[in-house]
């Protein structure tokens, strides 16, 4: 299934995103404090689809994404370039580079559950998601969410260890 991620410049939504069609199928909405986000992905009904919840250290950020009975926690590590994130919850790994936005994720037997990667053929800022399978869309799409909020800071503020 294709989707695509929007960024919208909004205090509450943060992205809109559209189905293949480009018309609206969900909205990442939330709320960003000085140590932490709380983000709600909506379906196009305005039901909650998928939680993401989150706090960010210096180097580090720890997210935890709850979509329908799936849970699953990522650890982000802003100073690694082998392996920048971790996942637990799931026998998936990621796989590619956080900072261009250009990554996938595969599951244990290396099938990839998601791509994720800029979009040239819409206007703006727009990241394109393939998933396999729609049992996946709600927790991979806030994965990308996050993913995508926490390479570009939109998540939560660093906050400073020790001081």
């Amino acid at each position: 299934m294709q989707f695509y991620l929007k960024p919208v410049g909004g205090t509450q939504c943060l992205f809109t995103i559209l189905d293949h069609q480009g018309l609206p199928a969900y909205e990442a909405s939330g709320k960003m404090t000085p140590s932490g986000c709380k983000i709600l992905l909506l379906d196009e009904k305005r039901a909650v689809a998928g939680r993401i919840s989150g706090v960010r250290f210096a180097q580090f950020a720890l997210y935890s994404v709850h979509a329908g009975r799936n849970k699953v926690s990522a650890a982000v590590n802003y100073g690694s370039f082998r392996q920048p994130v971790r996942l637990r919850g799931k026998r998936w790994k990621f796989r590619g580079n956080l900072e261009t936005h250009s990554f996938d994720i595969v599951n244990r037997h290396s099938q990839v559950v998601m791509v994720h990667g800029k979009c040239w053929k819409m206007p703006g800022d727009c990241y394109a998601v393939q998933i396999a399978g729609s049992e996946n869309v709600p927790l991979c799409l806030c994965l990308a969410v996050l993913l995508d909020c926490a390479v570009s800071g939109g998540c939560a503020a660093p906050l400073l260890a020790g001081g």
